[in-house]
């Protein structure tokens, strides 16, 4: 009968040392998940800083419609942002298609400016979210087999 114990202490030390290996992997992915997080936090601070300048370089008063849109938009951010710590790829895949839907919506509605207003800035953030995403999803893969 004690035949069997040797032979879990064995699986023990196994399944013990795979764990560890599964943490430090883990760990690789952390830096870059949280330069992915943090990016989108400061998407929302540069929306934040765009949308006051364009409503003060357009004389649009800040009304409470604007601050409800604008807080909506840099809410949703901060949102993606710490859901981040938890579902990177899916976070960041939203935060993508936003700051890209966001983008597209200010051509349709102000036409051309839009389209080159902050485009250094905008092709900087999309690189950096697009760069992520393959760590995000290694990330969440590693983390499901545990």
């Amino acid at each position: 009968m004690n035949e069997g114990a040797p032979k879990q202490e064995q699986q023990d030390v196994i399944a013990d040392h795979f764990e560890e290996l599964k943490q430090i992997e883990m760990m690789g992915y952390e830096p870059k998940i949280r330069k992915a997080r943090n990016a989108l936090f400061v998407v929302a601070v540069l929306l934040l800083l765009g949308e006051i300048i364009s409503a003060n370089a357009n004389n649009i008063p800040f009304s409470p419609l604007l601050l409800l849109i604008v807080g909506l938009e840099c809410g949703s951010f901060v949102a993606l942002g710490f859901w981040a710590n938890t579902r990177p790829f899916t976070a960041i895949t939203l935060g993508l298609v936003l700051f890209i839907g966001l983008w597209v919506f200010a051509i349709v509605a102000t036409g051309f400016q839009a389209a080159i207003g902050g485009i250094l800035i905008r092709i900087i953030v999309i690189t950096y979210l697009v760069s992520a995403l393959k760590d995000a999803k290694a990330w969440e893969d590693a983390k499901g087999k545990i």
